[in-house]
């Protein structure tokens, strides 16, 4: 036998802030989350393994590989950087990684006190996220930017598409933070019918 539930059973409690209502606050804090863990995990590497990013970073930015080719990239080889700037590269990347986390670490934080408890907070959530997001997304553009000076299209295909897949996740994620009061005063109006 199944339980017939009345409309006002439905419906979420009346105590519950509703910006965590939707659960688009908390699929939020989740999506940041996991990509601040995953940014994380490479800043770490990043350091771990220093050697061979700092090699992968000098194949980029000597572009050996292009000079080596014939027919591909002979129109931008003199963009070409010594294999010394390798090495001070990787480690303004890698302290440019260790604040972006620090910040990203933040708005989780925020964001898991805003979900924790009947205050509001939703604004200073939505904020550190954008905040955080900009320097993400900065990131990964530079390094779109920075690698199509030096042509790594010709020879780092994967390595591109995964600096143009993060980019389009910190925009999601910033979109859909920035959906949460849309949902908010949806719901607002749903519960005051």
């Amino acid at each position: 036998m199944t339980a017939v539930l009345s409309p006002s059973e439905t419906r979420p409690a009346k105590n519950k802030p509703v910006h965590t209502r939707s659960g688009l606050l908390l699929l939020s804090v989740v999506l940041l989350a996991g990509v601040t863990a995953w940014l994380t995990l490479i800043a770490i590497n990043n350091i771990n393994d220093f050697g061979t990013n700092k090699a992968l970073l000098q194949a980029t930015m000597n572009m050996e590989a292009l000079i080596d080719d014939p027919v591909r990239g002979n129109g931008l080889e003199w963009r070409a950087l010594p294999n010394e700037l390798a090495a001070p590269a990787l480690i303004a990347v890698i302290v440019y990684q260790l604040a972006t986390v620090a910040l990203m670490w933040r708005a989780v934080a925020t964001g898991i006190r805003v979900l924790r408890s009947d205050s509001p907070g939703l604004l200073e959530y939505i904020s550190r996220v954008n905040h955080s997001l900009v320097l993400f997304l900065l990131l990964f553009a530079g390094f779109l930017i920075s690698g199509l000076y030096f042509g790594y299209w010709l020879h780092l295909g994967p390595v591109q598409m995964v600096h143009f897949t993060l980019l389009i996740i910190g925009a999601l994620v910033a979109l859909l933070t920035n959906l949460v009061p849309v949902a908010s005063r949806a719901l607002e109006r749903e519960v005051s019918r």
